[in-house]
């Protein structure tokens, strides 16, 4: 029980991440399991995300409301950009991220919280200096979601019309990730989580390998 416990808690969770999300390599890369892959990716996601900020250090009401704004800000945002193509170009999603309200997965909104928090607990660990964090953490979502939009439509999560999102969608990103880690810094938001550091480059590097495994393979 003791060992159980270990792996469940803030030193052993980075380790439970790599064994899972390896799972989930091979559930991806072998075709007779590839649906069931596409199947589990919202249940993932939520499961992470559970123990994530199970982390957290300070729940209370501040910042309770402020994840909560985020996840409605972002969640609006992305039915308009879908419902217009006005906003990250003309997208769709696709069934990988589970059910959606007005055609936007509810899981995408959960998504962007994590980002958010990931991203300023990382680079909040190397500076104390606010606007160095906003600009820091909000340039890092950008990076990955240059990735992730690479991996999207190989995981049946959303596709651009035009197979390469346009350059707005990266410069919306930006702005949404510098509105969303300014509320972080202004409320003063303690994001310093371990395993959320560790998740976000777990998730990285498993998307880079997806990559690699669809060009060679």
């Amino acid at each position: 029980m003791n060992r159980i416990l270990k792996y469940i808690s803030n030193e052993g969770l980075p380790i439970t991440f790599i064994v899972f999300y390896f799972f989930g390599l091979v559930l991806y890369a072998i075709p007779p399991t590839h649906n069931i892959f596409i199947l589990v990716t919202p249940y993932t996601l939520v499961l992470v995300a559970v123990a994530i900020f199970s982390h957290h250090k300070e729940w209370n009401i501040k910042t309770v409301a402020v994840f909560t704004s985020i996840f409605i800000l972002s969640f609006i945002t992305e039915i308009i950009g879908v419902s217009t193509g006005k906003i990250f170009g003309m997208y769709v999603y696709g069934e990988g991220l589970g059910v959606k309200i007005a055609e936007v997965p509810v899981v995408i909104g959960l998504n962007w919280v994590f980002l958010v928090y990931a991203s300023n607990s990382i680079v909040s660990k190397y500076t104390s200096n606010n606007i160095s964090i906003i600009v820091g953490a909000a340039s890092l979502m950008v990076v990955y979601d240059i990735l992730l939009e690479k991996v999207a439509p190989l995981m049946n999560m959303w596709s651009f019309s035009k197979n390469d999102p346009p350059l707005s969608n990266y410069l919306v990103w930006f702005l949404l990730a510098l509105l969303f880690n300014g509320a972080i810094q202004y409320f003063k938001i303690n994001t310093q989580n371990r395993p959320a550091r560790w998740l976000f480059f777990i998730q990285f590097v498993f998307f880079i390998l997806i990559v690699i495994h669809n060009i060679y393979i």
